[in-house]
């Protein structure tokens, strides 16, 4: 099958995802041979002018973008009236699926992934673009670990009606920041929040604001406190749990004053992280980028030789009111300010170090005792998840492919069973994604969406969908598939299918004989069975029409019929799909020809001429 050219100049490879607004294609550029992304607007909106116009206009802004965590945006353009966009293609998964795969991640792993959207929206915002729909599924992170940030100046183009936002909005409601949920337009600020909730979500798993519909999700904003992060993961420093707190504030003043601001404590961290700095201070406290001992004593001031002999060395001017030290006080003195300070110093340390110990020992006479680890082979992620947890372990999945276990079934473990373990432990264990290769499953004879649905069920995607008439498929079933059933592919292969349009004659008109005489003769025939000469006798026959099952749905119909008297139209009236229409008519001579015309204004469908003169 011939690739299909968007505009003549970009060659569709394979399609690699289909989201509300857009139909994602990989694409060769013919004119500078480099592969790009196109994403070609859904039919819904492509009739829509006003849309058209608004992503034209605002993505215009975006294509100014550049930077190394920036999808680049290279072209708006327009094929046959629907637009579509050319972007940079960037292999890999977004971090959503990262995130539902492997979250938490670790602490270098989720601070790096923060800066490198930060910087990425750092650039942005200082050419005056904000993102305005920034969550992880609009976050690209390739094989190799490179970061991009995709659809910048998109949430404009959403912003221009209520309609478009709501397509959108079951997705983005979680990172939407209070004040662009309430009706505000998103800014910088927002852009902020945005990150914020990424930073809680790649660092816990989790959302700072679960619900089951954007409309919970906001009174939640609004009314709940800011969670902190720490309570779903004791892990987290309490430095980067006060950078995403900063950052989920909700009143627009209360977070970060710039991205700035967010990328320099980020990378704060993460300096931190590499050289084994402490990681105490909290940003919501004031503190940033290292940490301040509250309980460093400031050395004691010396005291000056004259106040210490009781004399007036240093002039009168200067002790004047100072008490004179008694003579029995004057060994103290002999001690130096510096030696005291000293023994001042080493008693807060002792004083300190008997503390930490009492911490100590009531931190490992309160601790649960260690468990054995269960036996987790075989069985099921969330089986497995549930039995350790009665444990107080954690285990985190990273998925691959196997060819010996179903998918989501654990198949190796970084612990062994029987080993102990301490509470609060986190486990690795390896996740099948099943085998990489699977089986063509057989989708003939099925209703679309449900070969749609096997396909999937099987581990492979909806290809190519094309159409032809067919009298044995019933409309709307699948005719054939390719590849063909009980064929091993790979994972993931796309099934090209051709649906069927019905037969293709199913609304051919039919026509019933007359009545005859017992000759087997029609009325006025002449004996040798010939009409007769005469057309001025009508004959009643039956006209019988079916409506096409073709998905249009109700229209017009119109039929009429030729005879030797001229041209007729008995039926001129709205029709549903599937309907027989079966008019009684009077047809003059031995011959009629019938029309079946659809649409206002009509259109022929189908013609067909009869002979009536005879027996049939």
């Amino acid at each position: 099958m011939a690739s299909r050219l968007i505009n003549q100049r970009y060659e569709l490879l394979e399609r690699t995802g289909e989201g509300t607004f857009f139909q994602v294609s990989k694409a060769r550029d013919k004119a500078s041979g480099r592969v790009v992304a196109i994403k070609v607007l859904q039919s819904v909106y492509a009739n829509d002018a006003g849309f058209g116009d608004a992503l034209r206009k605002n993505s215009a802004e975006a294509i100014s973008l550049s930077h190394p965590n920036i999808a680049r945006l290279y072209e708006v353009g327009d094929d046959n009236g629907i637009p579509y966009l050319v972007t940079e293609y960037v292999r890999g998964i977004n971090l959503k699926e990262r995130v539902r795969r492997i979250a938490p991640f670790t602490l270098s792993v989720a601070v790096d992934f923060g800066i490198a959207i930060a910087e990425a929206v750092q650039h942005a915002h200082a050419s005056g673009v904000c993102h305005g729909d920034l969550r992880p599924h609009n976050v690209i992170v390739s094989p190799e670990g490179a970061v991009k940030v995709t659809d910048f100046g998109f949430a404009s183009v959403m912003a221009t009606s209520p309609h478009y936002g709501a397509g959108n909005l079951g997705r983005s409601a979680h990172y939407q920041a209070p004040e662009v949920a309430a009706g505000d337009p998103f800014s910088k600020a927002s852009d902020i929040y945005s990150l914020g909730v990424m930073l809680f979500e790649m660092l816990t798993g989790g959302l700072p604001y679960p619900g089951d519909t954007p409309l919970a999700i906001a009174l939640k904003q609004q009314n709940d406190p800011v969670p902190s992060p720490r309570s779903l993961n004791p892990g987290i420093p309490r430095s980067i749990e006060g950078i995403v707190m900063k950052a989920l504030q909700k009143a627009p003043n209360d977070r970060y004053r710039s991205i700035n601001d967010l990328l320099s404590d980020l990378k704060s961290v993460r300096d931190a992280l590499r050289f084994g700095k402490p990681l105490s201070w909290n940003p919501m406290e004031g503190g940033k980028g290292g940490y301040s001992d509250s309980n460093e004593q400031a050395p004691s001031p010396p005291v000056s030789i004259g106040s210490a002999m009781g004399g007036n060395a240093g002039g009168a001017a200067n002790n004047d009111g100072a008490a004179r030290m008694p003579a029995n006080r004057q060994s103290d003195d002999s001690i130096s300010p510096w030696l005291r300070y000293m023994i001042f110093a080493g008693l807060v340390v002792l004083f300190g170090a008997v503390m930490f110990g009492i911490a100590q020992w009531m931190s490992i006479s309160s601790k649960q005792p260690a468990r054995q680890f269960p036996n987790v082979i075989g069985k099921k992620f969330d089986d497995a998840q549930r039995e350790v947890g009665a444990i107080d372990v954690r285990l985190m999945r990273r998925d691959e492919y196997n060819d010996k276990y179903d998918p989501d079934v654990i198949y190796r473990s970084e612990t062994e069973a029987g080993r102990t373990v301490p509470p609060g432990r986190s486990v690795l264990v390896w996740v099948s994604k099943g085998s990489r290769m699977v089986w063509v499953p057989d989708v003939t004879n099925l209703p679309a969406e449900d070969a749609e649905n096997k396909l999937k069920q099987a581990g492979l995607t909806l290809g190519e969908v094309s159409r032809e008439n067919n009298a044995k498929i019933q409309y709307g079933y699948i005719v054939t598939q390719n590849p063909r059933t009980r064929k091993r592919v790979n994972r993931d292969t796309p099934v090209n299918l051709v649906l069927s349009d019905g037969p293709s004659e199913s609304d051919s008109p039919v026509v019933d004989a007359p009545s005859t005489d017992g000759n087997n003769q029609p009325p006025n025939a002449t004996p040798d069975g010939a009409p007769a000469a005469s057309d001025s006798t009508p004959r009643t026959v039956n006209l019988e029409v079916k409506v096409k099952r073709d998905g249009i749905g109700r229209r017009r119909v119109q039929i009429q019929y030729d005879d030797a008297m001229g041209m007729h139209m008995p039926i001129d009236e709205m029709h549903n799909e599937g309907d027989t229409i079966a008019p009684k008519v009077e047809v003059y001579g031995s011959q009629v020809t019938i029309r079946v015309y659809y649409g206002d204004p009509p259109q022929l469908r189908s013609e067909k001429t009869m002979q009536i003169g005879g027996s049939q």
